[in-house]
């Protein structure tokens, strides 16, 4: 019986932060700034949130070099990023890896 509640509250983490990391990617592509040279291109980007949200620090794990540096500016410009609440669900997203890829 525990196992099984555990099981199924899991589930729900994993859905929760797919949720928040698609909220997150949402917010970084409102913000970033983007030009044809960009066109099929990526970053790869280290993000570690505080509990509140807060952007504490951005790190490039590798992509096209333009658009990482628009992506951690579109990054650091959005200031705070949505996170949950629930402790358990933060605790995956206090260090996400995210691939930010422009929407041209």
């Amino acid at each position: 019986e525990q196992a099984a509640r555990q099981q199924r509250r899991n589930k729900q983490v994993l859905s929760e932060v797919q949720k928040y990391q698609a909220l997150i990617k949402q917010t970084i592509q409102r913000n970033l700034i983007v030009d044809d040279a960009m066109k099929g291109k990526s970053c790869r980007l280290n993000i570690r949130l505080a509990s509140n949200g807060l952007v504490t620090q951005v790190t490039e794990l590798g992509g096209n070099t333009i658009l990482c540096r628009a992506a951690k500016a579109a990054v650091f410009k959005s200031d705070t990023l949505p996170v949950s609440k629930e402790a358990d669900v933060y605790q995956q997203l206090r260090e996400i890896n995210l691939t930010v890829e422009p929407e041209l």
